[in-house]
């Protein structure tokens, strides 16, 4: 998991030959919480600019739940992320048109050991982060589980631990109390 800390590192980290689709779609992932199957599959169909949303069918669970479907509102960082549909007008296009997955994962292992950071994180860490970061930041269970895409609250729930496992080690870093 990255913390928010770890994730200013990331993005104010660049190196040669980077890929900026990969940037782009993993810090995407950051701040919405998308599995890679769905952040690669998206296309400007996806995103209503009027009302700032961004709505897609989520490949893991399409066809198997009538919650397949996911709406996440778009902040202007988001929307500056996914940028303006080709002059062509073609809303087909990808947003974030990426290599192969394996080639994704080796292109986020590489920047964030130049970012200095010493994790293993994986393409799926984006989605975990997210959640995790936003529940410390207050939001509520339900509404983390609602942009996940989760059906109920039991996928969700995993999160929550991490976030108890935080406020341990807070409580835990304090110097002993001997009284």
């Amino acid at each position: 998991m990255l913390s928010i800390e770890e994730i200013q590192l990331l993005i104010s980290c660049h190196y040669e030959n980077e890929n900026p689709h990969v940037r782009r779609a993993f810090i995407f992932c950051l701040y919405c919480g998308l599995r890679f199957c769905d952040v690669k599959e998206l296309t400007f169909h996806n995103v209503d600019y009027s009302n700032q949303l961004l709505k897609f069918e989520q490949n893991k669970t399409k066809g198997h739940s009538a919650n397949s479907g996911v709406v996440i509102p778009l902040n202007e960082g988001l929307l500056s992320l996914i940028g303006n549909p080709p002059a062509d007008g073609d809303l087909d296009a990808l947003i974030f048109p990426l290599p192969s997955y394996e080639s994704c994962c080796k292109s986020v292992k590489r920047w964030v050991k130049r970012a200095g950071i010493n994790k293993h994180i994986s393409w799926h860490c984006a989605r975990h982060s997210f959640a995790v970061n936003i529940l410390n930041n207050g939001a509520n269970i339900k509404t983390v589980a609602s942009l996940l895409g989760h059906s109920g609250l039991k996928h969700t729930e995993k999160y929550t631990r991490a976030v108890n496992k935080l406020k341990e080690n807070a409580i835990n870093s304090l110097p002993e109390l001997k009284w």
